[in-house]
């Protein structure tokens, strides 16, 4: 089996292939994008607490101290390779099913991979890609390789694609320093401020404070595509904090860089929110122009639950607008396409009351009674739709 040397031995014909390697993917950037050095400590670090080796056990077997060993895995002193090699060797005594990979053609690959993850991120267009995810996820060889930190990485996107991950997660790449780069550590902190939801306004204020360290490192990768993309979590951010007008600025931003770059499905979704923003105030002429527009050009969106997405925002500001025949007439496309948006069924409701179209008022918040919306917002929904049927009775 081919072996890779991340520490600079003279002598050694691993060093040769990884500047093979290095020449190939790192030519057009004067830094580097990991500290090779770096994995050696931090893979064994993962590996002992995934077998439940005690660090004192691991420094015995190994003739060196618990503390050298601790600082070997902290990053205060690197691990060599030898020493790295010993413990390949221990756990693959412990588990005769453990192999780790070493061919330098791991990188290669899940480069490609994580690429793919930011570009279908960007895009909007991961709805249906998992599965590929998953395929290399699934994949032993894949984890068990020089490629371990950036199997973290696709894996935390794999999880966001399926409304899971936690900022934990992103929280223990960071800190193992591994990953250099401005493109690597920009889409890190992208993650870390958008992979989990809260209502602790001072944990999305934390958020905030990642997304714009984020923006920083995107700037200086020079993407716009994927700088669009942090603006727009950034405005999300705010919005989330009700600074709607620091989000109506950042989200603007975003719009720019994401037309600059063609990424035209996200886009979409950026400008659905910068109406909703122009909603929160009351500013209802733009956020009319801006639905206008979308609905003009609904045919490029191609996609089932943007454009339901779509419908529900018009219906709701519509409805909000008082416009209840027109916010009706979409609230009932959304519902067609499949809405899962709850508020759908405030517009359904209230609208065919405020239309004295009072059958139809408690048909629909009954209905809305039998469905089992996951949200915690259903569940005050779910007492004005009761109040709603009290009063029509």
């Amino acid at each position: 089996m081919n072996m890779i040397e991340f520490t600079q031995k003279k002598g050694n014909g691993f060093l040769s292939k990884f500047k093979i390697f290095k020449m190939r993917f790192f030519k057009e950037n004067k830094q580097e994008k990991y500290d090779k050095e770096r994995f050696y400590g931090a893979y064994i670090h993962d590996l002992r607490r995934y077998y439940e080796i005690s660090q004192k056990d691991l420094a015995k077997m190994l003739h060196v101290s618990a503390p050298a060993l601790s600082k070997m895995e902290s990053g205060q002193q690197n691990m060599d390779y030898g020493t790295f090699r010993q413990c390949i060797n221990y756990f693959n005594k412990v588990d005769p099913d453990y192999n780790f990979n070493e061919k330098i053609s791991k990188l290669a690959e899940a480069e490609q991979l994580l690429e793919f993850c930011v570009q279908e991120f960007i895009n909007l267009s991961y709805f249906d890609k998992t599965d590929r995810i998953k395929k290399y996820l699934d994949n032993q060889d894949n984890k068990n390789s020089i490629a371990y930190f950036h199997y973290k990485m696709i894996e935390s996107f794999y999880e966001m694609f399926n409304g899971k991950g936690t900022m934990e997660q992103i929280r223990v790449i960071l800190e193992i320093n591994y990953f250099l780069s401005p493109d690597y550590l920009a889409v890190l902190y992208d993650l870390y401020g958008i992979i989990e939801d809260t209502k602790n306004i001072e944990i999305t204020q934390y958020q905030i404070k990642l997304l714009q360290k984020s923006r920083a490192l995107a700037q200086q990768s020079n993407q716009s595509d994927l700088l669009g993309l942090v603006e727009y979590h950034l405005a999300y951010r705010f919005n989330n904090c009700h600074n709607y007008y620091s989000a109506l600025e950042i989200i603007e931003q975003a719009e720019t860089n994401l037309q600059k770059s063609g990424s035209y499905r996200r886009l979409v979704t950026v400008q659905m929110n910068k109406a909703n923003l122009y909603l929160k105030l009351k500013i209802y002429s733009r956020a009319n122009l801006i639905y206008s527009n979308l609905l003009s050009r609904k045919d490029q969106i191609q996609n089932n639950l943007v454009e339901t997405s779509l419908y529900d925002n018009i219906a709701w500001c519509l409805f909000i607008q008082e416009k209840d025949e027109q916010a009706l007439a979409y609230a009932m496309q959304a519902l067609s396409l499949g809405s899962t948006f709850p508020d759908i069924y405030i517009v359904l409701a209230f609208s065919n009351y405020r239309l004295h179209q009072f059958d139809l008022a408690r048909q629909y918040a009954t209905e809305f009674l039998e469905k089992n919306f996951e949200e915690e917002r259903a569940v005050l929904i779910g007492l004005f739709m009761e109040l709603m049927l009290a009063v029509l009775d």
